[in-house]
């Protein structure tokens, strides 16, 4: 869809502005010394506290020193877990310790509906600890511990209402809610993959080789993340000649690299503590590319990371489904988000333009495929398929998806403006900021969002 502008309805204040990082270009050897090594070295701390830690206990399960699937074993994955998120948090890891006891006396407690009372337990603990018991600067610190815990929780309580486990014994509970590998980063693992991290004959199948050069490449991902995120992003776009979404694209990307950094760096603590998927080293947290370069923004939520994808999928969206219908299951699927993300306008505004655009999105592209008979919905088709006329090697699918690949590429940039004042990131985004933020660029992507769902009903 075309939009034509007038200039005369557009002062050029409207798009230029003084950008306060906009100035002479930094040489490279002043980007090395005072960008990229400190950094680096920042960065690094949490590899040295985390990554001995996961070694020593592969190591342990390898070496077969405790009892397979014991408890001294569970034991060990607990402690080491306690360990290293107060190394990285210090005292406020009470609050994961006090939850992860408080469900565990839950779970062996209860013998039904242990879902629903896990659901109720996370979320009047995680707003508790937002609004009355912990500051906001100390809860921003351990709110990523706390999300993974919180899933963990919920996920072991609906399958065992499913019977798809056996219940485990309470030290067993703690070990898996409490792994080293997963605890203080992420990611989230279900109960089974945790018990698989124990079996050395397990690890000893999938390879010593495979498993180093899956830990190698997760480390070089998310320390390369890392400097783009502080300093490549910033030194690439400099100078954003006084335009405004060129600014926004370029704090958006440093945003996002942030967001790779840890989530590689999860892949590389759970790789280490012996985690696989599906018999593989090779987890996959998250696919850059994909949301760089995204197909749609369906495909930007995928692939953002992909352990609490289907986390979203499995234990919230299909169970409220079949009552709540596809957008009535989406709206809850991202509010159960935006919960476990922190209690801030922030986020929640966020989440919700986001479900909105995917909604929209979904079902515009699921119209022009059933009109068009073409390879242009949300998720690619297989190759070769055989369900539609026009396949993606036809020029007029190929620039639709270009076209509505921008779009989305569009909603990111707007979407991620506001992830830039550290200070505010700190305590949370207040409404303020966000609605201050969006306002620089005249609400654009809603207006854009909503035209889209518009032209969805005429089609």
């Amino acid at each position: 869809m075309d939009f034509d502008y007038e200039d005369e309805d557009f002062p050029d204040e409207e798009y230029y502005f003084d950008d306060e990082e906009t100035g002479d270009v930094v040489a490279l050897s002043d980007l090395y010394t005072h960008c990229l090594v400190p950094t680096l070295r920042d960065g690094l701390r949490a590899a040295v506290v985390l990554l001995p830690a996961c070694l020593l206990l592969r190591t342990v399960v390898s070496a077969r020193l405790l009892p397979v699937g014991g408890v001294w074993m569970h034991t060990l994955s607990a402690l080491l877990g306690l360990c290293c998120l107060y190394a990285l948090v210090g005292s406020l890891t009470a609050y994961v310790a006090g939850l992860a006891l408080l469900g565990t006396a839950l779970l062996t407690g209860l013998h039904q509906r242990r879902g629903l009372a896990c659901g109720l337990l996370v979320t009047v603990f995680v707003v508790a600890c937002e609004l009355w018991l912990v500051e906001p600067t100390s809860w921003h610190q351990v709110r990523g511990c706390q999300l993974v815990l919180c899933m963990k929780l919920v996920s072991l309580a609906v399958d065992l209402d499913r019977g798809r486990l056996g219940l485990p014994g309470p030290v067993a509970m703690l070990g898996y809610l409490l792994h080293v590998g997963t605890a203080p980063f992420g990611p989230w693992v279900g109960y089974d993959a945790y018990s698989r991290s124990l079996e050395p004959a397990l690890l000893a199948n999938l390879g010593f080789g495979p498993w180093l050069l899956a830990l190698g490449r997760s480390l070089v991902l998310s320390y390369s993340c890392l400097t783009v995120s502080n300093c490549w992003s910033t030194w690439l776009l400099s100078n954003t000649l006084g335009l405004r979404w060129l600014a926004a694209y370029r704090d958006a990307l440093a945003f996002r690299f942030s967001h790779y950094f840890i989530t590689f760096l999860s892949e590389a603590s759970a790789v280490a503590a012996g985690v696989s998927h599906d018999g593989s080293w090779t987890l996959q947290l998250c696919s850059p590319l994909d949301v760089e370069l995204p197909r749609s923004l369906v495909q930007v939520v995928v692939h953002w990371n992909r352990a609490m994808h289907t986390w979203l999928k499995h234990y919230v969206f299909q169970v409220s489904r079949p009552g709540l219908g596809n957008l009535g299951a989406l709206l809850l699927t991202y509010a159960t988000s935006a919960l476990l993300h922190g209690l801030n306008f922030q986020l929640a505004a966020v989440l919700l333009s986001l479900a909105l655009y995917s909604y929209a999105e979904y079902v515009l592209r699921q119209k022009l495929s059933q009109v068009y008979n073409a390879c242009v919905g949300a998720r690619p088709c297989r190759p070769n398929c055989e369900k539609h006329k026009l396949q993606d090697n036809n020029w007029g699918v190929r620039g639709a998806n270009l076209a509505l690949g921008l779009l989305a590429a569009f909603h990111l940039a707007y979407l991620g403006l506001m992830f830039d004042s550290e200070h505010l990131q700190e305590q949370g985004y207040s409404m303020q900021h966000t609605l201050g933020k969006w306002s620089e660029l005249q609400f654009a992507s809603h207006w854009v969002a909503l035209a889209t769902f518009i032209f969805y009903l005429l089609i």
